[in-house]
């Protein structure tokens, strides 16, 4: 078993049984981990792999998301120390996972699955028959069952009218209240308090007056911000330990910080203000929706900075994390709050140099993570250009990164505008010039580049992934002058056309980029479409696909590259396995060899190259987070 994971989810009934999915023989399985014993016992073993597994409360067993490539599925539950397996809930159809929760003691369990082009939500006990709650047309994540089973919590479009379903699990109930969000407040369910069980309370992040803000939810006293608790990047959160404890993640120009927080205002600054209650299944608007309490002064957690990449808490209030930083692989780490933490945990290798751009441009700086081979420049440079868009490049290690350094390429990881960990004005406000915005920025940053003696000009390109794959298609045709060189892995190559067939999660998120559909707002779409610009492409294209990708499927890639081979422009259409994401590493390190090998052939020698003996291989934990809503 290699050391690669997520940080395990733990039994909150039973602190001495935990569920993990790591990498087993390449593939990610679901694995039971007995903290008594040290013992872990792998689950799964399918061909695909697995990247979904959750455990029961009360620990008596594991429950996993078997999908197929494309990603639908059924959840199976099998018993925490071995034995028969089966359906976890019958009577499910199969889909895609929206989410799975089960009520305090494991009694109930709730799932939100997806199938032609709807959302589904169920209840049952575990291994029994289920009962459909209700449905709605496109995409709703389930974010928590309440701890009495009575309520469900779903997340929709964040500023839209189902931001938030409240949606009682009593077959007589007459529907969900609706929390509504707005273009100036958007909302995102996270968890029920597990300890309140008189009357559920909600946690949810707000972002309003671009500020991103924790905030509690009950019916009697509806929806209250904690301005103590505001923040001016994107930040996620949990109950902590104790009544109303809190524990927030911030994001912020690409690292971490965690922090920890009372909601229950210290004895003398007076009780809560009330607010107004909910109102059945209508919608209560911005207005409505209840004053601001304070909160205590957050106290931060001492980490070793870069990135916290995954977070669980276990029931005695240890912090088990996936961390890393750009010079130190991914690692699991312990916190416990009080406790220093060493910042510099590894010394960083010499064969890299690294450093931090911010780009000054009128409308804020563009900043970028730069390595280069050690020594002088300028280098052939490739961008390694993220996806999302609503993710960024962060202060973590990133293999791909070190393999190309390695074979004499800087690289450049920049986030652009649309990138969340540089507040909301950043990641909304660019006009619906979707794309166009993105690669002005990668634009700005190539020219500042090549000005100070870091990048040849007539050596820099474009290297991306699924929405980054994108970007490099849109680059290569609309800036034609500026990029030698485009790779583009399980891309976006015809923006209308990928919006009609991929999945109902993607089209809500392309609603919001462009403000509408394709037959709304064409002329947005076609600003943006990669084959708008196709007859300008005058430079090498490696155009990597899967033929079983539902979220960039591959007939519009295929037409991309008959386009390219009607126009004679140098191109590969690479054919691979897996989906839009392989959960085989193998087929990770497979992409990357195949790229190292187009860019040498595009960019002959001579090119910088480490001995034959020390040169280094591509790696087996590849990652690429983040990608999915």
């Amino acid at each position: 078993m290699t050391q690669a994971f997520q940080s395990p989810g733990f039994a909150a009934l039973a602190a001495d049984r935990a569920v993990e999915t790591r990498l087993v023989e390449e593939r990610w399985q679901a694995v039971a981990w007995d903290l008594r014993t040290g013992r872990r016992r792998v689950v799964t073993d399918r061909p695909g792999g697995v990247h979904l597994s959750e455990i029961e409360p009360d620990g008596d067993a594991i429950w996993w998301f078997d999908a197929d490539s494309a990603g639908q599925g059924r959840w199976r539950r099998e018993p925490f120390a071995g034995g028969a397996g089966g359906a976890a809930l019958h009577g499910v159809p199969r889909g895609r996972a929206y989410g799975v929760a089960f009520d305090r003691t494991g009694a109930l369990a709730a799932v939100a699955v997806g199938v032609d082009g709807a959302s589904h939500c169920y209840v049952g006990p575990p291994a029994g028959e289920a009962r459909l709650i209700g449905s709605a047309p496109g995409y709703l994540s389930l974010a928590d069952l309440s701890p009495d089973g009575r309520l469900l919590a779903l997340g929709g479009r964040p500023d839209g009218d189902d931001a938030v379903l409240l949606w009682p699990t009593d077959a007589q109930a007459d529907g969900p209240l609706r929390l509504a969000g707005d273009h100036r407040l958007r909302l995102w369910p996270i968890e029920f308090n597990p300890l309140a069980v008189l009357e559920p309370e909600l946690l949810l992040v707000v972002e309003e007056d671009e500020r991103y803000t924790v905030a509690t939810w009950r019916a009697s006293t509806g929806l209250r911000r904690y301005p103590g608790l505001s923040f001016d990047s994107q930040i996620s959160a949990g109950w902590y330990q104790g009544p109303r404890g809190v524990l927030v993640q911030h994001e912020r120009a690409g690292r971490s910080r965690l922090l920890l927080a009372d909601l229950d205002p210290p004895t003398g600054q007076g009780a809560a203000q009330q607010g107004p209650v909910g109102r059945g299944p209508e919608e209560q608007g911005p207005e409505e929706q209840g004053p601001a309490e304070q909160a205590p002064p957050a106290r931060e957690i001492s980490t070793p900075g870069g990135t916290i990449h995954d977070l669980s808490c276990a029931p005695d209030g240890t912090l088990h994390c996936v961390w890393s930083r750009e010079s130190t692989p991914p690692r699991p780490l312990v916190l416990r709050p009080g406790t220093e933490v060493a910042h510099h945990l590894d010394p960083d290798r010499g064969d890299t140099s690294r450093s931090r751009r911010w780009t000054p441009r009128p409308y804020g700086r563009i900043h970028s993570f730069v390595s280069t081979p050690v020594g002088q420049g300028p280098w052939p440079t490739l961008f390694l250009v993220h996806g999302g868009p609503a993710t960024h490049d962060r202060d973590s290690y990133d293999p791909r990164v070190n393999a190309l350094v390695g074979h004499g390429y800087a690289v450049v990881r920049t986030n652009y505008r649309g990138s969340t960990g540089y507040g909301a004005r950043w990641q909304h406000e660019y006009g619906h010039r979707v794309g166009l915005a993105q690669i002005e920025d990668l634009a700005a940053v190539r020219a500042e580049l090549v000005a100070d003696g870091t990048a040849l000009a007539e050596r820099t390109g474009l290297c991306g992934f699924s929405w980054g794959g994108y970007l490099t298609l849109l680059a290569m045709g609309a800036q034609p002058e500026l990029w030698s060189l485009g790779m583009a892995a399980q891309p976006i190559a015809d923006y209308p056309a990928t919006y009609r067939t991929t999945t109902p999660a993607l089209r809500e998120l392309d609603r919001q980029l462009f403000g509408g559909t394709p037959d709304e707002v064409p002329e947005r779409y076609r600003a943006a479409d990669p084959r708008s610009y196709v007859h300008q492409v005058r430079s090498p294209v490696l155009l990597v696909a899967s033929r079983t990708d539902e979220r960039c499927p591959p007939d519009q890639v295929s037409r991309y590259a008959a386009d390219l081979r009607r126009l004679a422009v140098p191109h590969e259409l690479l054919w691979v396995d897996g989906g839009h994401y392989s959960r085989r590493t193998a087929d990770h390190r497979s992409v990357l060899a195949a790229m190292v090998r187009f860019a040498g052939h595009a960019w002959p020698a001579p090119l910088p190259r480490p001995p034959r003996g020390d040169r280094p291989e591509v790696p087996a934990e590849l990652v690429e987070g983040g990608e999915q809503p």
